[in-house]
């Protein structure tokens, strides 16, 4: 996955959207939020945790261990909004850089299920996260479908749409 991404190029220039999308874009305002205002020391280790997550260099490990998604976003709190807000960020990047959807939404439904996890409050009328490998991720295709739709990003799951 890693060199199908780009390399270490192709995936800084996709967290680099990420963020610069977070910071354009109106609709990712809660997201935006919780980062402090220089962001770049977390552009960075963004780019190092899909870096070893995609198969290359694990680097994110080598500076900072494990990296424990769930209790390292316990300090923020990440809701609903904010997690439909970081994976249509996301997603839209992946679009604009035209990254192919047989190679996106794989990475897609994964990340989904890890910002899911990284959940941490209660809502009313709302299931907790479940881990990401309790559930099989492709069965929350149609929910991320809709997510995506939602913040005017249809270039993925399109089989999904209603």
């Amino acid at each position: 996955m890693y060199q199908a991404f780009g390399g270490a190029d192709g995936i800084r220039t996709l967290t680099d959207r990420f963020y610069d999308l977070m910071e354009l874009e109106p609709q990712y305002q809660a997201l935006r939020q919780m980062h402090g205002e220089d962001m770049t020391l977390i552009r960075e280790k963004l780019y190092e945790f899909f870096s070893g997550w995609l198969g290359g260099p694990q680097l994110f490990v080598e500076k900072y261990g494990h990296p424990q998604l769930r209790s390292r976003h316990m300090p923020f709190a990440v809701n609903i909004q904010v997690r439909n807000e970081w994976i249509a960020c996301f997603a839209q990047a992946m679009s604009e850089l035209d990254i192919d959807k047989a190679l996106a939404e794989p990475v897609l439904i994964q990340v989904f299920a890890m910002a899911d996890w990284c959940r941490n409050q209660n809502e009313d009328g709302i299931e907790p996260p479940m881990p990401p490998m309790a559930v099989d991720p492709w069965v929350r295709a149609p929910e991320l479908q809709q997510i995506l739709s939602s913040y005017g990003v249809n270039s993925f799951f399109k089989e999904f749409a209603s």
